[in-house]
């Protein structure tokens, strides 16, 4: 699935006073499929580390209490059996299972700013953790203010959604946006018929591509009801 954010981590990669990077967003948006199918295959082919805070416990417990990132970055490099240098991407998904690690990007961007890292998670959820830790024994952890770069991820828009569908109208769409130049009727109808099924089907990614690979509208109800369903589970953590 072809995302417009891409271009904005691509103009993060190369700048010269980048900062370790959190990508912010709703549960299902496309985060780790984002930093990690798309950009980090692409840009960082078999030189890229991902680490998922939900299930690699080991390195949860061991990031959870310290923030040195070089402690980290020794760690890692020997849990996972890489090198980790200016031309290793260090993932860390789900970070709000590891708050601890958002107060470590302070010291990879002070330290080891020529490392690249990105990090997804949910803001709300580090919002709740940030009220468990005062609840609890364990310290709290410090938001790194100035000392990180921020992206926040949504559902993929309509243009997303018609550049992933069909490729071709898109551009001829795109083109005579650019040129200000009216579609012909036949050509319009058949943009409209997107828009259309872009208000049946939406921009959760999943959706998405169910229905470019299946073109089954039924499919993509299922997958968003699940969703939904889902979503109301989970507002039972933010009561």
């Amino acid at each position: 699935m072809l995302r417009n954010a891409t271009n904005l981590l691509t103009k993060w990669n190369i700048r010269n006073n980048r900062k370790p990077l959190i990508v912010w967003g709703a549960r299902q948006v496309g985060k780790t499929y984002l930093v990690k199918d798309i950009f980090a295959e692409e840009y960082y082919p078999d030189a890229y580390i991902y680490i998922d805070f939900k299930i690699e416990d080991e390195i949860r417990d061991f990031c959870d209490h310290t923030a040195n990132a070089e402690k980290i970055s020794e760690y890692i490099s020997l849990y996972k059996g890489k090198d980790i240098n200016k031309d290793t991407l260090l993932i860390f998904d789900e970070i709000q299972e590891c708050p601890n690690i958002i107060s470590a990007l302070k010291y990879f961007c002070q330290d080891y700013r020529d490392i690249p890292v990105i990090s997804t998670g949910s803001m709300v959820r580090i919002k709740l953790q940030r009220e468990i830790r005062k609840k609890g024994s364990n310290s709290q952890f410090l938001f790194p203010v100035g000392k990180i770069d921020q992206l926040t991820l949504y559902p993929m828009s309509f243009d997303e959604f018609l550049l992933n569908s069909n490729k071709i109208l898109y551009k001829t769409v795109q083109n005579a946006y650019a040129e200000k130049k009216p579609l012909s009727s036949q050509i319009h109808n058949l943009a409209m018929e997107q828009i259309y099924k872009y208000l049946l089907i939406g921009g959760m990614p999943e959706a998405v591509d169910t229905y470019v690979n299946n073109a089954s509208l039924l499919q993509c109800r299922n997958i968003l009801k699940s969703l939904y369903d889902n979503y109301l589970s989970d507002m039972e953590l933010y009561q």
